[in-house]
């Protein structure tokens, strides 16, 4: 029960047994007064006050039970408005309509409402279109949201509300701005970004074919097929795209990705992997729960740099090679797999898909194995684990397994003991 409505019968309860002791204290004073003595003047008087006290007594509860009634009915509309008005605040906040009320907000400043492009004249897009759109919520942390819009003529976009920057508005334009200039077909490229007080938008063109993440669950799950070439393939794009940032920065301060894992890795329609997410990390406040989180793709050392980089894509490339999903399970990978390599049961590592062309795996476990060194100083570049890769990919091509001889599991097992 409401306990205000609690309080209020307890008051009027606490009234009427008042009123009722004192109803009865007159009628028994009366009482006595009969049976004391005849019939008098003062007697009847008394007698006829009784009687008036009584229903006194009776109007007053009356008028108590009225009171209850009435509080009753306020309370129950109350708690209805509340509802009504509870309803309203989750339909505004829901995925389909949060998005479009926060670029409301931003709509209603009075500062620039342009969108900036790094597209074609013909693919862009004002704000408004964004407002009139239809939205639905894919993806929602403490750091950021993620939707899915539709526009009418321009196609579908991934739009991405950020939230706990630590940069300021000009240095989140000057990020962006440098990002929106990285132009290769293994990253997901800018579209276009916002930055309107707090609220900062990012959107990109949204990519049917889901994530790598979700194409290793449905392998794991049996729901589809990922063979050995389809996996070699996204290797080699995924290096070339980290490869290529870190080329692109000769005359300035590099942008290291610093969240590499296998849902920030996107696929095309020809499911070739496109690196996403890029930039977001350089712009997070360094103290922020949404930096470096405590996942198995994380370097030791924790800092944005090559090096943490080249740790992230070793576990990627372990997963590949293994079969393993280490996203949101807490599984260790990297340990997982020195281990099993310092026991000697190197070959047990490889997936079943693996397993079939294995002579070609185990030079790949050596280069993921030194991606995954606990010090950074022995980690190679990105330039070097492309090349590294790439002559895999030409010994595979070059080669069949007749004509080659497998690698020796004890060269991954010194590895292991120099780096453990």
């Amino acid at each position: 029960m409401d306990p205000n409505l609690r309080g209020l019968l307890f008051a009027l309860t606490v009234l009427a047994l008042s009123v009722n002791v004192t109803s009865r204290k007159d009628l028994s004073a009366v009482a006595q007064n009969d049976t004391a003595s005849a019939p008098s003047a003062d007697n009847t008087h008394h007698e006829k006050k009784g009687t008036s006290t009584l229903f006194i007594v009776e109007i007053v509860l009356v008028i108590a039970l009225l009171g209850m009634i009435v509080s009753v009915a306020i309370v129950k509309v109350t708690k209805s408005i509340k509802k009504t008005e509870n309803m309203k605040n989750n339909l505004q906040s829901s995925p389909k309509t949060s998005i479009i009320m926060s670029l409301t907000e931003v709509k209603q400043e009075e500062t620039s409402q342009d969108l900036v492009f790094f597209t074609e004249e013909e693919h862009r897009f004002k704000l408004e279109n964004l407002l009139d759109a239809g939205a639905d919520l894919q993806n929602q942390n403490f750091c950021s949201s993620l939707y899915r819009v539709q526009l009418n003529n321009n196609g579908d976009y991934a739009v991405k509300r950020l939230k706990k920057l630590q940069a300021s508005n000009a240095e989140f334009a000057c990020t962006m701005a440098k990002v929106g200039k990285i132009n290769h077909p293994n990253i997901l490229p800018l579209v276009a970004y916002s930055c309107q007080g707090e609220e900062k938008l990012l959107i990109y063109k949204y990519q049917n074919k889901g994530s790598l993440l979700s194409l290793m669950e449905r392998y794991v799950e049996g729901k589809r097929d990922f063979p050995w070439k389809l996996r070699m393939s996204i290797a080699v794009g995924i290096a070339k795209g980290l490869d290529h940032i870190y080329k692109s920065f000769e005359d300035s301060e590099i942008i290291p990705h610093g969240n590499i894992k296998l849902s920030n890795i996107l696929l095309n329609e020809n499911e070739e992997p496109l690196i996403s997410e890029y930039g977001y990390s350089s712009v997070l406040d360094p103290k922020s729960v949404c930096l470096f989180k405590s996942n198995g793709y994380t370097a030791p050392e924790r800092s944005l740099s090559e090096q943490g980089d080249v740790y992230s894509f070793g576990v990627i490339l372990l997963e590949l090679l293994t079969g393993k999903i280490v996203d949101n399970s807490g599984l260790d990978l990297p340990k997982w797999v020195k281990a099993m390599v310092r026991e000697e049961w190197t070959g047990e590592v490889f997936d079943k898909e693996i397993a079939k062309v294995g002579m070609f795996g185990f030079p790949l476990l050596n280069i993921s194995l030194k991606c995954v060194a606990h010090f950074a100083e022995n980690r190679p570049t990105m330039a070097e684990v492309l090349e590294s890769i790439l002559g895999v990919v030409d010994e595979d091509l070059s080669c069949s397994s007749e004509e080659s001889t497998p690698r020796d599991g004890r060269v991954l097992y010194s590895v292991a003991e120099e780096e453990g």
